[in-house]
């Protein structure tokens, strides 16, 4: 892959000087996007079985009978769906971290993409061949997904300006909230057009594309980009440090990481959020059919709408938080994070409160509370890049481990209390979810700081790495030629 990259991105002065003039001083951008569809592409794999199972059965496919295409998943196979992926992604987790640290995200990310677009190909096949053959398929889907907070990580720490970190980490992080905003309505219209296979095979497809064009078009390093030009480059560089060893700096100072308690309550703070979107994600599509009584086609587009409006909110968000100045950062995270949750506990009490008379203002809270929660991308979710820097990587990335994690608590919570299905079970998971958001919100404003961590400054670099050489901080007068390569 690499010899066909270098063919059609040559790296001749001339050649490049033309590819800069491509987006101008605007690549990170571009290739922000770039991740966060394949990042979207690959959650979006993974949630099209929320959807697909609802037509799975005898009535949708038009008959009262069974036949090769109509398969009954009880709840419980609902639950294993969904926790091999978790427990797939879990133990995947640290090897994925490790794996980016070492040999960057351009080769990591674009293999386990393909893998998830394999995968997600031969669903289907797996699904009338009997449900276990599934939960391996499901399994890969897992290992795919394991790297997806860990890219965040690394994309960021390399390709962000420092002023822009916010905004990098809103769009990236919202890929949670845009996959099923896309996957719901399209796979609720493929399944009333072509029946429920075409949702898989439409997904694997769309993968297997933008992660060949992601392989060919993306560098690890900006430096390395022949789009990337001189100007945009001392811009992305400047504050970050570039004269420790290149190998010592792949140390990752995992002891001094774990002891910080400001870390714990990002992380913390990561297991209330990422309870109530698994929630909504997994579970909304269920809610809206069989409780509130939405047709399948209409619950395609009723369980797009909380995601959405917590995509909108995530990355206006995250501008805000950047381009307000005149508070401390440490307080910024304490706001934007209790509008997030609080706002969210609301709305949960609100749903509850409503009784199923009213679905329409019931579906209206159920995407409030995920609205609301999209400011949380200038809570935790900006925390952990700012406070981490340049291991960012590892503190971001272990984000995964507790949205897979409640990946499988999620299912256990609602099998236990949801037995019949019935409005008043759900209020009770709902219930618990706010407690849930509440004290781990009280945790993350205790704890919280707005100033790096002490293990990423040079100071504290020099004390404890092996290779150092002169540290210095760019401040935009290094050239790409001599800049020491991440």
């Amino acid at each position: 892959m690499q010899q066909v990259a270098d063919s059609v991105f040559p790296t001749q002065a001339a050649a490049r000087a033309q590819y800069q003039q491509i987006f101008g001083t605007r690549t990170r951008f571009v290739m922000m996007f770039l991740v966060l569809l394949c990042l979207t592409s690959i959650w979006s794999n993974i949630l099209t079985f929320n959807i697909a199972v609802i037509c799975m059965g005898p009535e949708e496919n038009g008959t009262a009978e069974h036949n090769e295409d109509s398969h009954i998943f009880t709840n419980n196979q609902r639950s294993i769906a969904i926790s091999v992926v978790a427990v797939a992604a879990l133990i995947c987790n640290i090897p994925a971290v490790a794996l980016v640290n070492k040999v960057g995200i351009r080769t990591v990310f674009g293999g386990l993409g393909l893998l998830s677009a394999v995968a997600t190909l031969l669903i289907p096949v797996s699904i009338r061949m009997g449900y276990t053959y599934f939960y391996i398929v499901r399994v890969f889907q897992g290992i795919a997904f394991a790297a997806n907070f860990p890219v965040i990580g690394a994309f960021t720490a390399n390709w962000a300006y420092f002023k822009q970190s916010g905004l990098f980490v809103a769009a990236l992080v919202a890929y949670v909230q845009l996959s099923p905003a896309i996957t719901m309505p399209v796979s609720g219209a493929l399944c009333e057009a072509w029946r429920w296979p075409s949702i898989f095979y439409c997904h694997g497809a769309v993968t297997l594309f933008l992660f060949v064009f992601y392989g060919l078009f993306y560098r690890n390093n900006p430096s390395k980009h022949p789009f990337v030009g001189e100007k945009e480059w001392k811009k992305i560089s400047s504050g970050k440090v570039t004269g420790v060893d290149k190998k010592a700096l792949r140390k990752v100072p995992y002891m001094a990481i774990l002891k910080t308690p400001v870390v714990w309550a990002v992380w913390i703070a990561s297991i209330g959020n990422f309870t109530l979107v698994n929630l909504l994600f997994h579970y909304s599509p269920v809610y809206l059919s069989q409780v509130l009584g939405f047709g399948v086609h209409s619950t395609g587009f009723s369980a797009a709408l909380p995601p959405l409006a917590q995509f909108i909110l995530k990355i206006l968000g995250g501008f805000i938080s950047d381009k307000i100045h005149c508070i401390p950062e440490a307080r910024k995270f304490r706001i934007f994070n209790t509008i997030a949750f609080g706002g969210a506990i609301v709305f949960l009490v609100i749903l509850v409160c409503i009784g199923i008379s009213n679905r329409f203002l019931s579906m209206l809270a159920l995407g409030g509370s995920a609205g609301c929660l999209g400011f949380a991308t200038g809570g935790f979710f900006k925390a952990g890049p700012v406070l981490s820097r340049q291991y960012s990587h590892f503190v971001t990335g272990m984000f995964a481990m507790f949205l897979t994690g409640t990946m499988i608590l999620v299912p256990v919570l609602v099998n236990v209390v949801v037995t019949h299905n019935s409005y008043s079970e759900w209020n009770i998971v709902f219930i618990v979810t706010a407690v849930i958001l509440f004290i781990t919100n009280i945790v993350f404003c205790v704890f919280v700081k707005g100033e790096p961590c002490e293990w990423t400054h040079d100071r504290w670099l020099s004390q404890h790495t092996a290779k150092v050489h002169d540290i210095a901080t760019v401040e935009g007068q290094t050239q790409p030629q001599t800049q020491q390569k991440f």
